[in-house]
């Protein structure tokens, strides 16, 4: 499983709100591509448009095709909890 699909999981997971604010926060990383997202409140049920970069989906996809062939290692939580206080 990449870090990606990790992430999709534990986002499937979240509270509508943090789920915002996690979304919020992937589009200011990546501003010039990004639309500006406008806040909603917990009651409203809106789609929200994220621009990825072709270049990440390329990566992503090319990661599918590994862990499809058996050639990536899939990663557990943990893995990807450890990796993300590493990068700080």
């Amino acid at each position: 499983m990449t870090t990606a699909q990790v992430l999709f999981e534990q986002y499937k997971v979240l509270p509508k709100r943090i789920q915002q604010q996690f979304k919020k926060l992937i589009l200011e990383a990546d501003q010039p591509a990004a639309r500006p997202v406008t806040p909603a409140t917990d009651d409203e049920d809106t789609d929200t448009h994220v621009s990825i970069s072709l270049e990440a989906l390329h990566s992503s996809i090319e990661q599918v095709k590994l862990l499809r062939a058996g050639k990536a290692k899939l990663s557990t939580v943990e893995e990807l909890f450890a990796e993300l206080e590493a990068d700080e």
